[in-house]
């Protein structure tokens, strides 16, 4: 059993004993039950849990910032990705790769990657070095769609399954999207490359 969940058990049947354990009891009992059935369905592969679940789910701290960067090189050739979710003082930092991508690929895997993890229905700052991604979203995708996926030159529109994969993910949040200029200093952005780099590398 988890440590975490064996000490809450214990709290719980001290607190059915003792005055004035009955609410606070239910309440602990509540928690432990959401997150024995989060442990059982990360263990059985039911995909990512959501960071910070429960904090979303009362309705406090629902504000998330999140970096995210991708490298590849050569491009095309081995890629890596790096993210960061920021929420209430607490940071995640997340990291992946693939043998053969592109620097356009990685930096859609960031950000979906990201988003998935943070409950729906959150307010989301994305903030990304790349215009694609950037422009993608917030100019280029409604086009797209209202066009069958095709862009104005009638060309399918390239890496559509992670486009409607991002559209999912944005369509259950409330995300906006911010620039900002690459390798000029800025902390989170940096760091989002080292990591994206660190896991392109790791391959090898």
């Amino acid at each position: 059993m988890d440590p975490l969940l064996q000490r809450m058990e214990a709290m719980l049947k001290h607190l059915k004993r003792t005055p004035p354990g009955p609410i606070l009891a239910a309440e602990i009992a509540h928690t432990l039950e959401r997150w024995r059935k989060m442990l059982e369905a990360s263990a059985e592969g039911e995909g990512e849990m959501p960071l910070f679940q429960n904090a979303a789910a009362s309705g406090a701290g629902d504000e998330y910032q999140v970096w995210c960067d991708g490298s590849c090189a050569p491009n095309p050739g081995p890629g890596g990705w790096g993210a960061i979710i920021e929420n209430q003082g607490q940071r995640q930092e997340l990291s992946g790769s693939a043998p053969q991508s592109t620097n356009n690929i990685m930096e859609l895997t960031a950000a979906l990657e990201a988003l998935k993890r943070i409950p729906a229905g959150a307010r989301i700052t994305v903030t990304t070095d790349s215009r694609y991604l950037k422009d993608g979203i917030t100019t280029w995708l409604a086009n797209w769609k209202r066009r069958g996926w095709r862009k104005s030159d009638g060309e399918a529109v390239l890496n559509q399954p992670l486009w409607q994969a991002l559209d999912a993910v944005i369509a259950e949040r409330r995300v906006k999207f911010a620039w900002v200029r690459g390798h000029s200093g800025h902390a989170e952005n940096e760091r989002c490359d080292v990591l994206a780099n660190e896991a392109r590398l790791a391959q090898s």
